[in-house]
């Protein structure tokens, strides 16, 4: 399904929703559906012509945080090597920084979008990691498979006490097991 152009003023008001939703998830602030609105200084009809339920609302928050991460995967001044080092710790500080709108997202986002946009990160590690293989700068006999399961690993011990500086470390030592000599 092709998506349409919508209008300048159209396009405002939905970026206004969703950042406002991010606002409001990234604080875990509990917030009815129709405040949102209000939040982003538009009419309740506005939010409901973009974004009918908050899931469909959270989606579009989840796709944008997505599309994100994986721009950053995308800096061709950098070699292969440090391509994959810095998106890998810039994920991890993406978690450090957001885990509130992580853990909003992934109680409210529908698993299929999850999945999809999901395996379009896998597929961007793959891509990162291959490349940084290809080059020398990493081993090639690890899978991206291991590299998802740290990530997520990482992602899901947000409620251990001293987590940010454990994650970064657990990124230390990831990046540190991948590099070759």
């Amino acid at each position: 399904m092709e998506k349409r152009v919508l209008r300048a003023d159209a396009r405002r008001n939905r970026e206004a929703i969703v950042a406002a939703a991010r606002a409001v998830f990234d604080d875990d602030e509990q917030l009815r559906f129709d405040d949102f609105a209000a939040r982003a200084g538009v009419g309740v009809g506005t939010l409901y012509r973009h974004f009918p339920t908050r899931e469909a609302l959270a989606a579009a928050v989840y796709e944008g945080e997505v599309a994100g991460l994986l721009e950053q995967a995308r800096d061709s001044t950098r070699s292969a090597g440090e391509n994959l080092d810095a998106f890998l710790r810039g994920f991890v500080e993406y978690l450090v920084a957001h885990a509130g709108l992580a853990r909003t997202l992934a109680a409210v986002v529908d698993p299929a979008v999850q999945a999809d946009r999901g395996s379009e990160l896998e597929n961007t590690v793959a891509d990162l990691l291959q490349r940084a293989a290809a080059d020398g700068a990493v081993r090639d006999d690890v899978g991206v498979g291991a590299i998802m399961i740290v990530l997520h690993g990482i992602g899901s011990a947000t409620d251990r006490p001293h987590w940010a500086a454990e994650a970064r470390g657990a990124a230390d030592l990831l990046l540190a097991g991948l590099r070759t000599g």
